[in-house]
This record gives structure tokens, sequence and C-alpha cells, in this order.
């Protein structure tokens, strides 16, 4: 057995998810790339939005999620960890992000008992492109590490409307994402926990709190592996 996980290790070892460097086995990081993790601290940052406070989104937007968190800023080894996963379907990278991801539902959202927990939808086009929905597999992992229900398919998306990230304006993003999604079933009285990859503007995120609550949720929740940050003292929005 020896010789054999020994041979494996030599053709399959284990790297950092972010870099590609070969590391020890269990770990997710090279030690440079960890000590590179733009980590949130919630603490600091408010928890409807998930920005920090000083720069609070809350006053300008109408959400309709009671919260919005994640453990980490749309940055340097995080990533490239997530778009290494996103993008190259690198699902090993997914276990680091669920693990923290979960973490953070607990100290974020410690107060809340979620009956579900889901995910934002693809297009049938990208569904097909990439093979998988990223979303899709954290909010599984995810609801196996906090014993959360796993709710499939409980949320669609229509046809039509420009991809988001091909939209710069805050504002238009939102009216894009307009009557895009769309649910299926009743979740009368429920607290959903709802799992997308990153939060830019939280548009997308917001459409499907909104279309949930339609259908009956008591509360919707957001957890995200990364959070898009622009600091407004900073002109080049790194």
């Amino acid at each position: 057995m020896q010789i054999f996980k020994g041979l494996f290790n030599a053709f399959y070892p284990n790297t950092c998810i972010s870099c590609g460097e070969i590391i020890e086995d269990g770990e997710f990081l090279c030690d440079s790339c960890y000590e590179m993790l733009p980590e949130i601290d919630y603490t600091k940052n408010c928890n409807r939005c998930g920005i920090p406070k000083k720069d609070c989104e809350c006053k300008n937007r109408v959400f309709y999620f009671g919260g919005t968190a994640a453990p980490f800023y749309n940055d340097a080894s995080a990533k490239s960890g997530m778009y290494k996963y996103k993008f190259s379907r690198n699902t090993r990278n997914a276990e680091f992000f669920s693990q923290r991801m979960a973490l953070t539902v607990n100290n974020v959202f410690k107060d809340i008992k979620f009956d579900l927990i889901t995910y934002v939808p693809l297009t049938a086009k990208k569904y097909l492109f990439r093979g998988f929905n990223q979303s899709r597999i954290l909010a599984n992992q995810i609801g196996d590490l906090l014993n959360i229900p796993f709710a499939d398919k409980l949320l669609y998306r229509n046809k039509g409307n420009l991809n988001q990230h091909e939209i710069k304006n805050p504002k238009e993003r939102f009216k894009n994402v307009e009557g895009l999604y769309y649910c299926k079933h009743k979740v009368t009285g429920k607290n959903i926990l709802l799992v997308d990859d990153i939060k830019t503007t939280g548009a997308t995120l917001n459409e499907c709190a909104k279309q949930l609550l339609i259908n009956g949720a008591n509360n919707v929740y957001c957890i995200t592996g990364l959070i898009s940050y622009n600091r407004k003292d900073n002109k080049d929005g790194n």
C-alpha cells in the first residue's frame, strides 16, 4: 500500500491550489500563497452588504437578502484559486473554499438556523461549456459540512440579457438581472442560505433572493467564496 501511495504521489503530487507548487499532503496552499490570502475580517464589515462598514452600500441599494459574507476578497491567491476552480475545473479547490465558506457562515450567521441551502444557477450555455456549476458543488459541500438540507434546482435562469461581467455600471447590473431568475417551488417559512462563487455588486444574489422571498421564504442569506471590493479611496479600484 505504501509503495502504491508513493507511486501515486510521484505521478500526481499534491500542489498549491493557487500557484501549483508541490506541497505536503493534506495542505491546500503553499506558505507564500497562504500569506497572501486576502482574508476578510467580518467584524469590520457590514453583515448586510458584506463590505467594510465605512463604504457600506446599504443606504444606496434595496437588498432583499438579509446578509452577505465571504471568507476572502477577490484578490491575490484567493482569486487565483477560485478562478482555477471555476474555469479549469480544479474541483479540489472547491474543498478548500467550501470549508472556509462554512466557517464564515458559522461566524457571521451563527444565530440563524437554516432550513435549506441552494445556489445561483448558470445559463444552459455556460453549463454545457463548463460541464458543471461551480456554485452548485460549493453549496452541496457546505450543506454537508453544516448539516443543512441541499435544495437542488430550486432556482432557474431565463434566457437573454448580457452576462454580468460585461456590464461595469452597478445600476445597470441590477437592471440587467430583473426577471432573469425564477423559483419553481414554494419555500414558505424557510430560512435559506444562497451560495455563489463571487459577489461583485450583489445584483445576481439580490434578484435570486427576491424570487425566493416571492415564493414564501422567511429570510435569505448569502455566502460567496470571494467578494469584489473597490475602495472608494482607491481610484484604480484595486
